[in-house]
């Protein structure tokens, strides 16, 4: 089935955000960002409140925010303004990308996370992974050691899928069930067996975003991982965690799970129950877990398909509950301001567009 996307496009071209609008010029329509009216868009993003507030919690020494990884972290600012639509050559993003892999700056501030250490240590990827990640977005040249290493790293864990038959063969339950009772799902727990190997989100986007690793054979292997890594964890509805160490204080974290239920087929009835989720969260972290994947992750086009028929039906903002609109709005929303219904419809069509476009074609 083909879609043409060209109302969406000129509805957000003539109403959407400078970041919106300028994220449609380079990403759907191809315009490079050279040229001049691209370039004087690209500081009407930099005025934009949602990026100065980011802007704001960037150190003199181009380090930002008060620690590696989360929304307040050198990863949830940078990821931020690229969201946003500011360019990765941007100073402001030059300059942190250097305070990243310069020692003597990332030892002054918190350049590590809770467990991040210890999932190192075992190899699962914690502050080395965040780390390669920044690096992998910001285009950053590959032959970095730490960007290396994880890219190694991660093919490493893809391999490993392929030996596997069960989440038993890489993982432990945590809680398991007693006297023959099953545990409650919020109960049902696993965690990594020590050294085991098996892909996370964080070796899936790393792959997606870097280019040295790519050869026909990888690509292939890639493509039998994750089929592979799909079946044996579709109906898998128990959380993994990861056991530290005693050297490293014990006690779980949670590492950079993939979600591999999004890779399944969809229909509108499996939509629903996304928008209609007792997790108002639910709708944004699929949308944006199903936005960006590589082809040789994807299992099917179902649920770009629906998406794009609910948005040219106009069916898709009417549908989503208040809840879920609020945090679609925190993970995935640009717009700087939603006073008006026409904001709201923009960062609906954008996120949706940004999720299809790559797969289903201007």
């Amino acid at each position: 089935m083909t879609y043409d996307f060209q109302k969406q496009v000129d509805f957000l071209l003539e109403n959407a955000c400078a970041g919106i609008r300028y994220q449609v010029y380079r990403d759907m329509l191809g315009t490079p960002p050279r040229e001049p009216f691209m370039r004087k868009l690209q500081e009407e993003v930099l005025e934009q409140p949602n990026v100065q507030k980011h802007l704001k919690a960037q150190h003199p020494d181009g380090w930002f925010g008060h620690e590696l990884h989360g929304n307040e972290g050198m990863d949830g600012h940078i990821r931020g303004l690229l969201n946003l639509g500011v360019e990765a050559s941007q100073p402001c993003i030059q300059r942190a990308v250097n305070a990243l892999v310069t020692p003597e700056i990332a030892e002054q501030h918190k350049n590590w996370f809770r467990g991040g250490e210890a999932l190192d240590a075992d190899g699962r990827g914690g502050n080395r992974a965040v780390t390669a990640g920044i690096l992998s977005w910001t285009g950053a040249e590959e032959d970095i050691p730490v960007l290396q290493e994880e890219i190694a790293l991660s093919l490493e864990h893809m391999r490993a899928v392929l030996q596997y038959h069960s989440p038993e063969d890489f993982s432990v339950r945590r809680n398991p069930s007693r006297q023959g009772k099953a545990l409650p799902s919020e109960k049902r727990e696993r965690y990594y067996k020590p050294g085991a190997r098996f892909p996370g989100a964080n070796h899936i986007s790393l792959l997606a975003n870097t280019q040295s690793w790519r050869s026909e054979e990888n690509l292939q292997m890639l493509k039998s991982a994750v089929r592979h890594g799909y079946r044996i964890m579709k109906d898998c509805d128990e959380y993994i965690t990861f056991r530290k160490p005693k050297e490293y204080g014990s006690g779980f974290v949670g590492p950079f799970n993939f979600n591999w239920q999004a890779l399944g087929a969809l229909d509108e009835e499996g939509l629903g129950g996304i928008l209609e989720s007792p997790y108002p969260f639910q709708f944004g972290f699929w949308l944006r877990d199903i936005t960006g994947l590589p082809e040789w992750a994807r299992q099917n086009t179902s649920a770009y398909e629906l998406l794009a028929d609910w948005l040219e039906r106009e069916i898709l903002p009417e549908r989503i509950p208040e809840k879920a609109l609020k945090a679609f709005r925190q993970i995935v929303g640009r717009e700087p301001y939603w006073r008006k219904e026409t904001n709201v419809k923009c960062d609906i069509t954008f996120a949706v567009l940004e999720a299809c476009v790559p797969v289903l074609g201007v």
